[in-house]
């Protein structure tokens, strides 16, 4: 029996993949069906409702045995994978066989991305090692780097700043500091009252020592002053709550200036020099990176208002939309495990479609139209805080 999974459509080319976690779950009644054949059936669609959250496209064929994926049997058509399940639980109420499992897709760079910017805030980026900006007293470098990594954001294709907040978000204790995912997730919520972006770009700048090179001829050894650069990168997805991108730049270059005497930061000449121009490179690589990552996500758009007449999502002109357009709906729930209470995306059985009906600069008004709303229920199934996505492909 074939299922089709939606995911994004796959570019032909082979790439470099990257894993991410989705929860998916699915119900079915059991009656007087074969328990093994219903149980089949419903991992199948948990399967689909995980991949949804990706916007991919995948096509199954019996692939489904206990719990476990078998990849031989399964026809990948996607910039996605499926690369391992763990069911998470299963239960039988009222006649029905609920299963609840995570899917690890295998994301590959290579993708067709919807047209839409994808929108993001950026938080300061602290020195690791304060010290190690005595050299030309330039302990404000990480105000410009944050200025100036927001202008090399703001031009990228797939992406939209809303803003560049005036604090940090993280520092860690030692550079083997790892991510607290509930740490970060808990900041993200102190700031959904003042921002509505999705993702949440942080780290810190882990080096900025001087050293000295040194070069031998025959006659005489010669000292270059240099300085490292070195950058840490996160970017979080504050509506599936997992971090997307999480990577270390490295860069150097000649010390030009008097390590005793201030470095004024806002002169051209400073990043005219090596190591200004050091700084710069770095930074666009790392926008190049996550603007890369970006086109590849599907659009999630947070539903912040609703009525009877509409529902009222947080993104807009600036981000691409326009009248007309379509979104499908994916609720928000909470899944109880054994020890914890897991909140997660999950498209509902029947599919719910929305068109945009107006639309202003930050914000649309969607509704679901009338032929696929005949008895006028499906609208009432959206919830504040639930999230749209996009259909298109």
């Amino acid at each position: 029996m074939k299922r089709f999974l939606w995911l994004c459509l796959l570019a032909v080319f082979p790439s470099v993949s990257m894993a991410q976690w989705y929860v998916g779950q699915a119900s079915y009644p059991i009656g007087n069906d074969d328990y093994n054949d219903v149980r089949k059936l419903v991992v199948e669609k948990a399967i689909e409702n995980a991949s949804l959250q990706a916007s991919s496209f995948i096509s199954i064929e019996n692939t489904v045995r206990d719990g476990i994926l078998t990849s031989s049997q399964s026809n990948v058509l996607s910039q996605h994978h499926i690369s391992e399940i763990v069911i998470l639980n299963e239960s039988i109420e009222g006649g029905k066989l609920t299963i609840n499992l995570k899917v690890s897709l295998e994301s590959k760079s290579n993708c067709i991305e919807d047209r839409y910017l994808k929108q993001l805030i950026v938080a300061q980026f602290p020195l690791l090692t304060p010290s190690q900006a005595s050299a030309g007293d330039i302990s404000n470098l990480p105000f410009h780097i944050g200025s100036r990594f927001k202008n090399e954001l703001t031009h990228q294709p797939n992406v939209f700043v809303e803003e560049m907040i005036p604090q940090m978000v993280y520092k860690p204790i030692t550079t083997m500091d790892t991510i607290n995912l509930e740490t970060i997730q808990g900041i993200s919520e102190a700031l959904n009252s003042q921002y509505q972006s999705q993702y949440l770009v942080f780290g810190y700048i882990r080096d900025i020592s001087l050293y000295n090179e040194k070069k031998s001829n025959l006659l005489v050894d010669t000292v270059y002053p240099k300085r490292n650069f070195t950058i840490k990168v996160f970017m979080y997805d504050r509506i599936s709550n997992s971090i997307l991108l999480e990577e270390e730049y490295h860069g150097e270059g000649g010390w030009s200036f008097d390590s005793y005497s201030r470095v004024d930061l806002a002169n051209s000449l400073f990043w005219r020099s090596e190591y200004g121009k050091t700084i710069v490179n770095t930074l666009f690589k790392v926008s190049q990176e996550i603007n890369q990552t970006l086109k590849c996500e599907a659009t999630k758009a947070i539903v912040i208002n609703r009525d009877d007449a509409y529902i009222t999502i947080n993104i807009g002109k600036l981000h691409g939309v326009a009248k007309g357009d379509i979104f499908q709906h994916i609720k928000f729930k909470n899944i109880t495990l054994a020890n914890s209470v897991l909140s997660t995306l999950m498209p509902p059985d029947e599919p719910i479609h929305l068109e945009v009906v107006q639309v202003s600069n930050k914000i649309s008004l969607l509704k679901v139209p009338k032929h696929l709303d005949k008895n006028g229920m499906n609208q009432h199934q959206i919830d504040l805080y639930d999230v749209v996505t996009t259909v298109e492909f």
